[in-house]
This record gives C-alpha cells, structure tokens and sequence, in this order.
C-alpha cells in the first residue's frame, strides 16, 4: 500500500475496534493484530493512540462536510440558503450515522475523559472552520449576512456546539431510558435557541437560520440510544 492507503487501512480497522469494544478496552496491540502491520508501521503513521482518535474524528468530520457540500452545490439560491441547506444535510448525515457516533459521544462524556472530550472538540472544529468561514464569507460578500468579522463569528458559531454537550448527555439518557420524544423536545429547544443566537450574529431576522429539525434530532438519537 502507498502511505495514505497504509494510513486510511489503519484507521478503518482501529475505528471498527473502537466501535466493538469501546474506547477504552482497545490497545495499540489490537489495531496492530487487526490492520496486520508491525509497530514500526504503525508509529510512522501516528505517534499513539490517541492520534488515531484524532483521524477518526477527521474522517468523520471531513465525511459529513463533503456529504453537505453536494447538497449545497445542488442548491440555488442565495448564502442562507445555501447555510441552511448545509445545516439540514449534516443533520440528516448525523442521523443517518447515530450508531457511529455513540461511539465519540460516550468516549467525550464518560466521567475522567476530559483530555478525549477537548481532543475530539477541538478536532472536529478545526475540520469544520474553513468550510464554515467560507459560507460566512460568501454571505457577508453577498451583502446577504452583516458580520462585522467573518472569522470571529465563525469561532462564536463552533463555540456553540461546544457548549451543547451537557444538553447532548442529558438527552441521550433520556433517550436510553425510553423517552425519546422528551429527549427530542430538549435538543430542539436547545437548536431553536442557537438558531435565534446565529441569527443575530449573521445580522438576520429570528427565523432565518433553520437549526430546528426535531424528525432528525428523534433519529439520530434513537439510534444513539439503541432504542
């Protein structure tokens, strides 16, 4: 394999283990059994562990970005338009890989796991920043979005997310105890919320940034829940 196949190969086998066994119970051992390769192969493509976290994080990421991208490219319209058909098309690519992702939400979340909470935060906002500036930008050049500084709202924005993770947590236990229309109300309020705040950050009326999208909130966390 060339380098970058070496380095996809690897990554695919460690995010099965994690997906199977959980964060926590795989050893470098393991992916190394799986992706059949020496410790000299694995260590010339990440220094531990915890890099392999980190591309994982990255393909995610990247994978749902370039899943919204065609949705967008497809769009006419103007920039909200384009932002908001962006928005519904990671929401649905979210939904669509709920089990997957329960994966990086108890990795984040388990009590003691703070350093994996920061290290997946941070890696998947620095995915997501530049496709983010740019449709910031696009707006502001559109005189469709009144942003005094396109990178300083970009920041705000992914800030956001960061800060929905307690709401996260609470609404998957819900959903895991069977409430999944009660945990479903708490996260879209959670989004209406965060719409209204983007909103006024872009410089646009209430309403105009369409977050809510409860049909792929029950989805997603159905899934998550394995209820």
């Amino acid at each position: 394999m060339d380098p970058h196949a070496r380095r996809r190969h690897i990554l695919d086998c460690a995010l099965t283990l994690f997906l199977s066994r959980g964060w926590d119970a795989v050893t470098i051992a393991d992916v190394l059994d799986a992706a059949g390769i020496s410790k000299g192969g694995f260590y010339h493509h990440f220094a531990a562990k915890d890099d392999l976290l980190d591309g994982v994080v990255e393909r995610f990421t990247s994978e749902a970005l370039a899943a919204a991208d065609v949705t967008v490219a497809a769009t006419h319209g103007d920039a909200l338009t384009r932002f908001n058909a962006f928005i519904a098309a990671s929401t649905w690519w979210k939904a669509e890989h709920g089990r997957d992702l329960r994966f990086f939400m108890d990795a984040m979340l388990r009590p003691g796991n703070g350093f994996l909470f920061t290290r997946i935060l941070d890696t998947a906002s620095q995915a997501a920043r530049p496709t983010l500036r740019a449709m910031v930008a696009a707006g502001v050049d559109e005189r469709r979005f009144d942003v005094p500084d396109p990178d300083l709202v970009t920041e705000a924005i992914l800030a956001l997310s960061r800060c929905r993770m307690d709401v996260a947590r609470e609404a998957l236990r819900i959903a895991g105890d069977g409430e999944t229309d009660a945990a479903t109300d708490l996260l879209d309020q959670r989004m209406v919320a965060e719409g209204k705040m983007i909103d006024r950050m872009l410089g646009l009326p209430d309403g105009s940034v369409i977050l809510s999208n409860p049909e792929e909130y029950r989805r997603m966390l159905h899934a998550m829940a394995g209820s």
